[in-house]
């Protein structure tokens, strides 16, 4: 028989090429992810830490502007200050005319002082409020108590305050020496006035009230946000563009201007590049407090958001080219061990012969195309020796394998082979260990839960039989983890005789075992049994945690547009599997089946299964005519 040549390779190359560009694709990639996902992962933290602090900052500029805005209010709309204002502006200015004058004025003065006093509170929410008449005569209260003549000239807030004719006006920090400050305005001794005129009843302008306050407890908060972000600069400006913060020293770039064709939204992160000498980029955001339309501004350098990924990136490629070279290696020396064998196997397949075959102790090659030069050599032996052998061998090997399958089907219909395996090796090992008695418990466990799943006489069960033979695989397992793992059962005892669809739990737990308990442990397991008076219900609680809610949702989808009459042809009460319990539920309840996933709990997955509720076999089968 000809064959047609390939351009054949040896196995060692095969390995080394194909399955190392593989693995090595599939590193890089994984190393590439990482490392994208964790630079987003700390431009994410660093766009919403600065909206953090845009928000508190806003927050607390905004109640001391508030407060300072209250109590120039309250003096405003107070009309004892307003008559003992118009009484010491008249009595003030025939003060050194009159005796009598100067008394009234001086008794007029005192109430101010009193009032002033209650309204500012026992701690002096502010420093000092000031009362000017029109005529620049002024009575300060707080932390001065004095009766001055001021320049209206000499003030920078007087003409704005005019024309806002009862607005409030909030100026730009001032220079003021003889009021005391505290933190970092102690050297630069800066204040902000709030000002405002007030009216008397024919609506004529009276005065103007002054609120003045330390820009350190307006910017109080910022100090001790800087202390913890030390990157991150912060700015403040006021309504009519101008920096208010920092307010001890001047900053060349305006920000201001900055964000304004940038950044879309107040609260929305962005990183801006500006030209300056070193050609930076910053995540820049801002907010604005409303009633007063002042802007809060936090700039942060992107080297100083990405200063982690920098060791981390060394790391990272240092890594890379380890597990890049290992991967070869590997591959080289997995390559070299595999055409060892195979050369050798090459060799004993030309020397097959009938007795070969039919010998139960020898192994019996198949052919199989390849492309692999020593397999090709081993396919074209196989051929030569099948033509010659297959008239007498057929009806022997077609016997063997049937009888094979036939076997293994009876044995996995039953039995998991993983689970038995798992108990032998344990009961192997304490036997070496004299474990005599856990041997007895193990082996009484074993064959219990054996006798039960073989046990084809009844689909339904009582539900305490269900458990009962549930707990003795999960006695086998806990036998096997020892300390690692731990459950309990809670069952209500009027729920015990309910009958349930037999081996509706055993799926369940192996699915725990197999996909939920693959973090480190302790693993714990929690089965409660519920019922009222119409369902019963079971819940499986286990903290593997695994379940995402994609994943979830993927599940109930993929189990509520499942054909039932199709599935149900090749369910078996053996068959494992949560879409074999979903199946078996609405197979026998419909409507009234229970079938949930609930994982809003911190690594914790529950299975809620349930149905209505059956006391005997026949009332089971009256209502399930099909069983």
């Amino acid at each position: 028989m000809l064959i047609s040549k390939k351009h054949n390779y040896s196995q060692s190359m095969y390995l080394f090429f194909i399955y190392g560009l593989f693995i090595l694709t599939l590193l890089s990639t994984f190393f590439f992810y990482i490392y994208r996902y964790n630079k987003d992962l700390l431009y994410k933290e660093a766009r919403r830490k600065s909206e953090d602090l845009c928000a508190s900052i806003s927050s607390s500029v905004s109640t001391e502007l508030d407060n300072m805005s209250t109590i120039s209010m309250n003096i405003v709309y107070s009309n004892a200050i307003k008559s003992n204002f118009k009484e010491f502006s008249k009595a003030y200015r025939y003060s050194q005319v009159s005796l009598e004058n100067m008394a009234s004025s001086r008794e007029s003065i005192l109430a101010i002082y009193d009032i002033i006093t209650a309204i500012l509170g026992p701690f002096q929410s502010v420093p000092q409020v000031n009362l000017y008449s029109m005529h620049g005569d002024c009575v300060g209260s707080g932390y001065f108590q004095r009766v001055t003549n001021a320049d209206f000239k000499e003030l920078e807030w007087y003409h704005p305050t005019m024309e806002l004719n009862g607005h409030k006006y909030i100026s730009s920090p001032t220079v003021i020496l003889d009021l005391p400050t505290q933190g970092e305005n102690q050297l630069s001794r800066k204040f902000i006035s709030l000002t405002r005129i007030f009216f008397n009843k024919a609506e004529d302008p009276q005065g103007i009230v002054e609120v003045i306050q330390d820009c350190d407890r307006i910017f109080t908060l910022i100090p001790e946000l800087k202390k913890n972000n030390p990157n991150v600069s912060i700015y403040v400006y006021n309504d009519r563009g101008e920096m208010v913060y920092p307010y001890n020293e001047e900053d060349k770039i305006d920000y201001l201007s900055l964000i304004k064709p940038n950044a879309p939204t107040p609260s929305a992160g962005e990183m801006i590049s500006y030209q300056n000498e070193a050609n930076e980029e910053f995540l820049i955001n801002y907010k604005n407090i409303i009633n007063y339309d002042w802007t809060i501004i936090t700039s942060e350098p992107k080297d100083s958001i990405y200063s982690s990924m920098n060791t981390f990136k060394k790391s990272f490629t240092y890594i890379l080219i380890l597990s890049i070279l290992l991967t070869l290696a590997i591959c080289f020396f997995i390559s070299s061990r595999l055409t060892r064998p195979l050369r050798k196997l090459t060799n004993a397949a030309r020397k097959i012969t009938i007795n070969r075959v039919l010998d139960e102790n020898k192994k019996i090659l198949t052919s199989a195309d390849s492309n692999i030069k020593e397999i090709s050599l081993l396919c074209e032996s196989i051929r030569e020796m099948y033509g010659k052998l297959r008239s007498t061998t057929q009806d022997v090997l077609l016997s063997r394998s049937e009888e094979t399958r036939a076997k293994l089907q009876a044995t996995q219909s039953l039995i998991n082979p993983h689970f038995l395996y798992n108990c032998l090796t344990n009961i192997s090992i304490m036997a070496e260990e004299d474990m005599n008695e856990d041997i007895i418990t193990m082996c009484y466990a074993l064959c219990d839960y054996f006798r039960y799943i073989s046990s084809s006489e009844d689909m339904v069960v009582p539900l305490k039989e269900e458990i009962n033979s549930t707990e003795q695989y999960i006695r086998c397992m806990q036998m096997r983890y020892n300390d690692d793992f731990e459950y309990t059962i809670d069952i209500e005892a009027a729920a015990e005789n309910v009958y349930i669809p037999k081996l509706i739990l055993l799926p369940i737990i192996e699915n725990a075992f197999k996909y939920a308990f693959d973090k480190k442990p302790p693993w714990k397991l929690n089965i409660r049994v519920r019922f009222d008076k119409n369902h019963w219900t079971i819940a499986i609680q286990d903290n593997g945690g695994c379940l995402s809610d994609d994943r979830k949702e993927y599940l109930m989808n993929l189990f509520k547009n499942l054909d039932i009459n199709e599935e149900s042809k090749s369910l078996k009460i053996g068959g494992m599997g949560l879409k074999n319990v979903y199946l078996r539920l609405k197979l026998l309840y419909g409507e009234e089946s229970i079938f949930q996933i609930e994982n809003t709990l911190p690594q914790r997955t529950i299975f809620i299964l349930g149905g209505p509720i059956y006391t005997s076999k026949e009332e089971y089968y009256e209502h399930n005519p099909k069983l």
